[in-house]
């Protein structure tokens, strides 16, 4: 809580970002926060600890704050953020300003306490993963390096526990009103004016602001709008009557459109006014009592650009302590309304993706004028307030139009700030919810009944759709290679197939949420932070939710078989590659003697696993044949889905060499290969053709050694957004892979852009595609490198094999075929269940 104390002098303006009352941390604890006085300058900001006090830089800059108090200079760098050790257990963090002349303020405490790992949790995770390594060949004979792993296991277990707060709103919320008030007395006394002006002759959004008093709020909403630079708004208000400051407050706007009624209309009747006003192409309600967050605008607005059919657009609405207010509503066959997530935490992933939803708050709520006017604005019949925001979205979904959360429009609410009283609301409320349900008593039929606990069922629309859970490693970004380029791709046909998707990463459960949804659909919620030793949790958290689970990877398959998973019967196991055979490949790369009957051992183990699912997907007709034995699950091919997308410049408009894979991890086949190419092939390359021969290295990567590769004819490029230009100028595409499984994606990618392919026997083999029609086949450095130069310097061969690998990848790669058999897959669980 940010409480002024009495030991808090009047002339200190402060706040606290971080920590949050009762969050969780790990071995630190970040403090951050800004803090200035009106007559003296502060010496420095202490944060105190379980362990005694760290100075925190101070005199940060904080741009916001400056907005905030323009007539203090100090106010621009009064930004302060550090790091507090924190050895463990529960206590309290101080922060401390020290005044000029050495004078300490105390100016918030905060609790905290910190999430505990089950020792027998994190044995398990750590033998599991020695266990991993050694069979993959990756375990190092290093304590000092097993030690560095077992630290970083238990800071990432740490922070995937599940977070937990503690909120004080009525504090919180009397403090920033008293604050907010005195930000209104200064702007008033300043002659200071606040620019309003549409940023374009036609704005594209109108916003639509009913006011009565509370003009603290007012300012303070306003203030957000105005650092809009896009989309180009105008703002239209409208004053009930306001018998406190805000008649002098719009006189100190320029560019709004003012509208005012000599009493109190209500909110409804004021936003149809204000409505009719507007000049928009999309209307945004807006309450007086919020703060709209960068970004929100646009990203709501692109939202409702998105497709034809969505007829208005919502925010995640957070408390001024917090915590969330509601993502996206659900209204119940009774005409209840509940705001999906109250209280939560608005960061975590439930909250954090896009779906359709009931309904959503006009506190913001952004819908086309077009529309709007189709349906004439918000019923009167609902007036002064409360339902008219429930039943404009229920009109919307019987005309066939969605209601859209789109998480990334944020908002903060100070909720009821506008009513008379929180009692009065709420009667209201209960008055207004008969209406609603008379006039749609219909359409609620088909609602979900009346009960909280079921609010993760009915949080989506439609609620009766199939949900499924996917598990993986990772976030299947399409650059990260290793088969995430096909997962990604399954993630977006089954939501385009109409099932609700959770995903699920289980080895890597951190990512920022700004890269999470970079390729993956906006639609899918991500699970970050469960990880394998949160998944047996987190299905005990939703018994009976899921419909399916599709598990990719074997470790991961057994992770779920060990987590006791209440939806066994119905498991599709993803067999994107048979793992042992890579593992196999790899030991004896290293010199290693793995006889037959071991090779069949480790396979045996690996597909013994895959008959504990209903189905399987297999990527090719070679992995199909080794699964589809007596008494196997169902086996469905589901390989890559690509269309040809020949490059046009001709063969001798192109040079060059090229190479693209993740290259982020050093025990990769990536990796292996690369440096093989480089210090193996390149130079026998080089000695035919000259130095002026160049190679490229496309990839994600920051390894040293794949960075030393580099040199006067070796580029290594790390990862790149749009591969359209390497390809256009690259002659030859090389996989020089020798140990892998699986179907190699980036040979069809390159294959489907018109670079003709140089691979090894393994990956002719995988593709089941024939050397020296679809593509060039060398196993050993120097037929590699003769290979690579019979390609780049005969302009025949160049063009029937580039010829004939568009022909494969029309014919193996079908996006038609690969959602066909997935479907079938998604069907069969449930027909063979039926049946048994």
């Amino acid at each position: 809580m940010n409480l002024r104390t009495e030991e808090i002098p009047a002339e200190l303006e402060f706040w606290l970002d971080c920590p949050v009352a009762g969050v969780q941390v790990g071995a630190e604890l970040q403090v951050k926060g800004w803090v200035f006085s009106r007559i003296r300058r502060i010496e420095a900001v202490i944060a105190r600890g379980l362990d005694g006090e760290v100075r925190m830089p101070y005199g940060q800059p904080r741009p916001d704050v400056a907005l905030r108090f323009p007539g203090h200079a100090a106010a621009s760098r009064s930004g302060f953020s550090g790091v507090l050790p924190w050895p463990g257990g529960a206590g309290q963090v101080q922060v401390i300003a020290v005044l000029e002349g050495g004078r300490r303020v105390r100016m918030a405490s905060r609790p905290v306490v910190v999430p505990q790992v089950s020792s027998w949790g994190f044995v398990f995770e750590a033998a599991g993963k020695a266990l991993t390594a050694w069979r993959e060949g990756r375990l190092e004979p290093s304590p000092e390096r097993w030690l560095l792993h077992l630290r970083n296991l238990r800071r990432s277990m740490q922070e995937a526990l599940p977070a937990t707060r503690d909120f004080a709103p009525v504090a919180d919320r009397d403090v920033l009103l008293a604050r907010y008030e005195s930000d209104l007395n200064h702007f008033l006394t300043s002659g200071a004016r606040l620019d309003l002006r549409p940023r374009a002759a036609r704005p594209e959004v109108s916003v639509l602001m009913p006011l009565f008093n509370r003009a603290e709020l007012t300012l303070r909403a306003l203030r957000a709008l105005a650092k809009i630079a896009e989309p180009s708004l105008e703002v239209v208000l409208v004053d009930n009557g306001s018998t406190d400051r805000t008649a002098a407050l719009l006189d100190r706007l320029d560019g709004a459109r003012c509208l005012r009624n000599r009493d109190n209309q209500g909110f409804l009747r004021a936003t149809n006014l204000a409505a009719a006003a507007a000049r928009g192409r999309a209307l945004l309600m807006l309450n007086n009592d919020v703060e709209v967050a960068p970004g929100s605008v646009a990203a709501a607005l692109a939202t409702l650009d998105s497709a034809a059919d969505v007829g208005a657009v919502c925010a995640r609405l957070v408390l001024p302590d917090g915590s969330l207010q509601e993502a996206g509503g659900i209204i119940w066959q009774d005409g209840s309304c509940l705001g999906y997530g109250r209280a939560g935490d608005p960061r975590a992933p439930e909250f954090s993706f896009q779906r359709d939803v009931d309904y959503g708050s006009a506190a913001f709520l952004l819908t086309p004028r077009a529309v709007w006017t189709e349906l004439r604005g918000f019923d009167s019949g609902f007036a002064p307030a409360y339902y008219e925001d429930s039943d404009y979205c229920a009109r919307l979904w019987q005309t066939g139009r969605r209601v859209v959360y789109q998480p990334a429009a944020r908002v903060t609410h100070f909720e009821f700030a506008s009513s008379t009283s929180r009692e009065t609301a709420l009667a209201m409320q209960s008055k207004h919810r008969e209406i609603f349900f008379a006039k749609h008593r219909a359409w609620l039929a088909g609602q979900s009944l009346a009960d909280p606990a079921r609010a993760l069922w009915a949080r989506s629309r439609p609620s009766h759709a199939r949900r499924i859970l996917v598990l993986d490693d990772r976030v299947p970004h399409g650059w990260l290679g290793a088969g995430f380029p096909r997962a990604n791709h399954l993630l977006r046909i089954l939501v385009e197939l109409g099932w609700q998707v959770t995903l699920c990463p289980l080895s890597e459960p951190h990512e920022a949420w700004d890269a999470v949804y970079l390729d993956v659909p906006a639609t899918v919620e991500v699970m970050l932070g469960v990880g394998a030793t949160g998944l047996p949790g987190f299905l005990e958290r939703r018994p009976g939710f899921f419909d399916c689970v599709l598990v990719s990877r074997p470790h991961n398959l057994q992770r779920l078989l060990v987590a006791q998973s209440p939806v066994r019967s119905r498991v599709i196991y993803d067999a994107e590659a048979l793992f042992a055979e890579r593992e196999v490949a790899a030991r004896r790369l290293r010199g290693e003697a793995v006889s037959e009957k071991e090779a069949a051992r480790l396979l045996e183990d690996e597909l013994a696993q895959a008959r504990d699912a209903t189905a399987v997907l297999t990527v090719g007709p070679r992995e199909r044949a080794q699964i589809e034995l007596p008494g196997a699950p169902a086996v469905f091919t589901v390989g890559h889905a690509l269309q040809p997308v020949p490059t046009a410049p001709p063969f001798a408009e192109r040079r060059g060499f090229l190479f693209v894979g993740a290259l982020h991890d050093e025990s990769s086949p990536n990796v292996d290969s690369v440096q093989w190419l480089v210090r193996e092939v390149w130079p026998r390359v080089q000695a035919c053709l000259g130095p002026t021969a160049a190679l490229d290295l496309v990839g994600e990567t920051t390894l040293a050694e794949v960075l030393r590769l580099a040199g006067a004819s070796v580029r290594v490029w790390g990862k790149l957004d749009d591969l359209t230009a390497r390809y256009e100028q690259a002659r030859v595409f090389v996989a020089p892979t020798r140990f892998a499984a699986g179907l190699p994606f980036k040979v069809h990618h390159a294959a489907a852009h018109g670079v003709p392919v140089v691979a090894t026997p393994l990956l002719a083999q995988q593709l089941g595609w024939q050397g020296g029609r679809d593509l060039l086949v060398a196993d050993d450095a120097q037929a590699f490198a003769d290979a690579c130069v019979r390609v780049h310097e005969d302009a025949a061969l160049w063009q029937r094999l580039r010829e004939a690998a568009l022909a494969r990848v029309t014919s193996d790669c079908s996006p038609a075929a690969f959602k066909d058999q997935l479907a079938a897959a998604l069907a069969y669980v449930f027909d063979h269940e039926e049946q048994e």
